[in-house]
């Protein structure tokens, strides 16, 4: 198949590590879209060219069935018993590929001529749209929320969707709208149909695998601790440094527990931020050192404008998550260029994260418990983004239930992975760096959620899977509470309820009331 490149454009090594715009990104078209310097564009079929950053990893093989595949991102095989993830894939006779591509953790996406296949929780985003372009209609897909809207020769698209704001109500598009008219994101349960006259464009994929469940508490523990480890285990040779960012909490310890486990050699890291927990300042050293690894704490930087800006150019403001913050101080350049970064943003899907937001296992009316709970009617109040995209997720939800598999559980996955988490990764994407989440694995999601629920709520298995990797790191507590700066942290937290209301006159009446009534409380209560 040809190649189109620019020429002459070979960048140094102090520039290739700065942040740039469209890093790591691809987009698929009936045409060549070289959206930046350097970038490759390669025909995979008829009318089908995949335009990508050259700093996005990808790999071809073509399986029994003569289907070439192109593997993009980085998957790991967590199966120990299992070949690595291409040759797998070289053996695949099937044209469901779930049993094929069940035990591959990291983020990766899978596209031939004809499908587009997600990793287990969606974190390479997929948006597409269909353009009719004279007598032609034309399906355009891409990674980036920013190329999808604006190809060359054809109508952009105007955004719909509100200005979002960090922690308040849904700070992201729910899927599968995008914020964006006329354009949608690929649900994790959902295949994208390349087929020029397909009769539906997506079709549906099992969110988890079909495998025996573990007859015992301890032979889940077992499952889930050799996925971990294995997946852990195959970055031993990939020639980059790994670096964990390490907090007082769960996921990251249990990430330093099963890299221990794995003789996985590795450094640890702490973002500082304004107003941080004291634990998550004090512990990831001491935990560290415990298991013989380096710290180091990285503080930020002089705040940049410019940089805040290329973060916003780069996610078309799809992501307002604190990364955002630590990207504008330079808190993303300080780790020494190349390196693979650790994350643990999956690991609350098996703790019940929804189950406390949704106490109730069942709803008559899924659509307005979740606007409800949301708070739509404060932050989202003319946002129909947000009211259509959830009433299309529960629409498809419906048409695609999964026995066994709690609503509350797939909302997380299929929201807050699919959605937020993957918003922060793309937005991320304009590091030099390589990032891998070991739990984004739909075989080690499948086990997970066959745990008791009084265990996953309290995060037993975490704590027993800790035990057995390295008993020495539950002796530091996890999350103590720290009141020091609980009179800031309101302030703050005030300062940004106001700033993400849209009828701020009547929120700041109504905190001026609260206050003035607790005032009244108080001084009832010294006579």
């Amino acid at each position: 198949m040809a190649q189109l490149r620019f020429a002459g454009q070979e960048t140094d090594r102090r520039r290739s590590v700065e942040p740039r715009l469209h890093r790591r990104q691809f987009i698929l078209g009936p045409e060549p879209f070289l959206a930046g310097e350097g970038w490759i564009s390669e025909q995979i079929g008829p009318s089908l060219h995949l335009s990508r950053c050259p700093e996005l990893p990808v790999a071809s093989v073509t399986d029994e069935r003569g289907v070439t595949w192109r593997l993009l991102g980085l998957a790991l095989q967590s199966d120990p018993d299992a070949p690595e993830p291409l040759e797998q894939l070289a053996g695949n006779e099937q044209s469901a590929l779930l049993d094929t591509y069940g035990s591959w953790s990291g983020r990766w996406i899978l596209i031939s001529d004809s499908e587009i296949h997600l990793d287990a929780g969606g974190l390479i985003g997929c948006f597409y749209r269909t353009i009719q372009h004279g007598s032609t209609t034309e399906l355009w897909a891409s990674s980036s929320p920013v190329l999808i809207v604006a190809i060359p020769g054809r109508e952009r698209i105007r955004r719909v969707g509100p200005k979002l704001h960090v922690g308040k109500g849904m700070d992201w598009f729910p899927l599968p709208r995008s914020g964006f008219a006329g354009v949608n994101k690929l649900l994790p349960t959902q295949v994208l149909s390349l087929a020029p006259m397909a009769d539906r464009r997506v079709l549906p994929r099992p969110p988890l695998v079909d495998e025996q469940k573990p007859t015992t508490y301890d032979e889940a523990l077992d499952t889930l601790q050799r996925s971990l480890v294995t997946s852990l285990s195959r970055l031993r040779e990939s020639g980059e440094a790994i670096w964990l960012p390490l907090t007082a909490g769960l996921d990251s310890r249990l990430i330093l527990a099963a890299a221990r486990q794995a003789d996985l050699s590795l450094r640890t890291f702490t973002q500082h931020y304004p107003l941080m927990e004291s634990a998550d300042s004090h512990f990831p050293p001491l935990l560290a050192r415990e298991l013989g690894y380096e710290h180091r704490q990285l503080r930020p930087g002089r705040f940049s404008r410019s940089r805040r800006a290329l973060f916003d150019a780069h996610t078309a403001g799809q992501c307002v998550d604190g990364d955002r913050r630590f990207f504008a101080h330079g808190q993303w350049e300080m780790i020494p260029a190349p390196a693979l970064i650790l994350r643990g943003g999956v690991f609350e899907l098996g703790r019940c994260y929804f189950h406390r937001k949704f106490p109730e296992p069942a709803a008559r009316d899924l659509v307005e418990l979740i606007a409800t709970r949301f708070h739509f009617g404060e932050f989202h109040p003319t946002s129909t983004v947000h009211l259509a995209g959830i009433a299309e997720w529960v629409e498809w939800t419906a048409r695609t239930s999964q026995p066994g598999l709690d609503w509350r559980d797939r909302l997380y996955l299929e929201q807050r992975i699919a959605g937020w988490v993957s918003s922060i990764e793309q937005a991320l994407d304009l590091t030099s760096y390589t990032r891998a989440y070991i739990a984004n694995c739909h075989a080690y999601m499948t086990t997970v959620l066959t745990l008791p629920e009084a265990a996953r709520r309290t995060s037993q298995h975490h704590i027993d899977l800790i035990g057995r990797m390295a008993p020495q790191l539950l002796r530091f507590p996890f999350n103590p509470a720290d009141g020091r700066l609980a009179l800031s942290r309101r302030l703050r937290d005030e300062w940004y309820e106001l700033a993400a209301r849209p009828r701020k006159r009547r929120y700041a009446a109504y905190v001026a009331q609260r206050g003035a009534g607790r005032a009244r409380q108080a001084l009832a209560r010294l006579r």
